[in-house]
């Protein structure tokens, strides 16, 4: 009775709907066909419109009315499950209505399909009509052409690079470099025309923002676990591996390290597991919704990162069955996965979930989670020990090192900027700097002495408070 009164406790919204009893059958085949056509949902019978739970008086009647409803508004692939639940003396039904996989659906007599906007199931538009189309195809969604791109476009050179690595071909004239890319599906042929595909643009793209301006990852460090105060921030473009490596670069650089000496070595290590989010970033490009305008989401928190991808789950793909390692894997973008697999970036059966998981547990972390929410598929790794974990833990370091450390955001330093950073004496910060050389935190660089001696940080910097 728990999860039932759980249930009672909520607000309508994109996945919950209350009705007092069963209101006429083209308003019960729209809420039906709007959960189809969105996330999925649960249709409570018996509770009010103020969420008091009144119960049925025949609940058997109301179920055998339901599916005749059904059956008669709706063509479904497959039926929502129905539920009785008696909670204190009352009777009740639960819909449960998944998310479906052969988008659109619609209501008998109606044109245009419904989907769920908060607590309403309203006609949807031009958009959302497209993309169900697309979700319900078996069609890979990277292979449609990129409207206004031309040849130009893409960089020829990597292209030929990638054919001759995956052993594709050695033989790259121009026709049969041409037959090959769209063999390959990175071009198509338009109305006799060669255009570049969503894959081909953003695998070799001379500049893919241009062409598909969702092509970016928005990357910000915030101060502790809100967002109303960065540290870092950084708009990231480029061909999908340039945007790995940029943001790997942004992670690695806004990551806390912590760093002990073992015997004559100073052994460093970061609050997450680098390819663990590697893989995660990974995972959102490779199988976010490229035909959404949304760009991929990084963000770094005091005690979690969260790197969010446009795009739901693929059904019948389910979170829970991820958690569980009992699915089969699915995608959007067939093209860039393969291209993925051949360059050995990615496992095309679908093991990143089980990698991410592996990494985080040998960091001994809690698990990461997973979460569908307004549109994106989300992962969270979490550090609830991250502000115990000390900045350079196990070494003495004197309370002005460790303002640096906390301070500093740059690359460099001198010792005119330690002065003005740290506020102390030119001895003092010689002598400060000095002992971080020794214990091989920074490198010194440039002249012995006088100017133009500066010191490059060897410890990743980021929020060290």
């Amino acid at each position: 009775m728990g999860r039932f009164e759980a249930l009672l406790g909520q607000k309508e919204g994109i996945t919950l709907d209350f009705k007092e009893v069963l209101p006429e059958p083209k308003k019960v085949a729209q809420s039906v066909a709007a959960f189809y056509n969105s996330c999925g949902g649960k249709i409570i019978v018996g509770v009010d419109d103020n969420r008091k739970p009144v119960g049925l008086k025949e609940p058997q009647e109301t179920e055998h009315r339901f599916v005749q409803i059904i059956r008669n508004w709706c063509k479904l692939d497959k039926e929502p499950g129905i539920e009785f639940v008696k909670y204190k003396d009352k009777d009740f039904l639960i819909i449960h209505c998944p998310k479906g996989k052969d988008t659109p659906y619609f209501v008998r007599g109606e044109h245009n399909p419904r989907v769920r906007i908060g607590s309403s199931n309203m006609p949807a538009n031009k958009e959302e009509i497209a993309r169900l189309y697309r979700e319900g195809s078996s069609k890979s969604q990277d292979i449609y052409p990129v409207e206004n791109a031309t040849l130009d476009d893409l960089d020829l050179d990597k292209i030929k690079d990638y054919l001759k690595e995956s052993e594709l071909t050695n033989t790259l004239t121009n026709d049969y470099l041409i037959e090959l890319m769209i063999k390959e599906h990175f071009i198509v042929r338009e109305n006799e025309e060669l255009v570049p595909t969503i894959a081909g643009i953003l695998l070799f793209g001379k500049n893919p923002h241009r062409n598909i301006t969702q092509c970016e990852i928005r990357a910000d460090r915030y101060v502790g676990d809100s967002m109303t105060e960065w540290i870092d921030r950084k708009d990231i473009y480029g061909t999908l591996f340039d945007m790995i490596k940029q943001t790997e670069n942004f992670l690695l650089k806004n990551m806390r390290t912590s760093a002990k000496v073992v015997g004559f070595k100073t052994e460093f290590r970061t609050e997450y597991p680098v390819e663990a989010l590697r893989e995660a970033l990974i995972n959102a490009l490779v199988h976010r919704d490229w035909h959404s305008p949304n760009a991929i989401l990084v963000r770094m928190f005091g005690s979690h990162v969260d790197i969010l991808s446009p795009g739901e789950l693929l059904r019948p793909l389910k979170i829970d069955d991820i958690k569980k390692d009992d699915y089969v894997p699915l995608s959007r973008n067939k093209t860039i996965i393969e291209v993925f697999g051949t360059l050995g970036m990615m496992d095309k059966r679908g093991t990143g979930f089980l990698r991410i998981r592996d990494a985080v547990n040998k960091w001994n972390l809690p698990p990461s989670q997973f979460t569908e929410k307004t549109g994106y598929f989300r992962i969270r790794f979490v550090n609830p020990m991250i502000q115990s974990i000390p900045v350079i833990g196990e070494l003495n370091l004197n309370e002005r090192q460790r303002m640096f450390f906390e301070k500093f955001t740059g690359d460099n330093i001198t010792t005119k900027d330690y002065i003005e950073l740290i506020g102390c004496t030119k001895r003092t910060a010689i002598r400060d700097l000095g002992e971080l050389v020794k214990l091989n935190l920074i490198a010194q660089k440039g002249p012995v002495t006088g100017r133009g001696r500066y010191y490059v940080l060897k410890v990743t910097k980021g929020d060290k408070r």
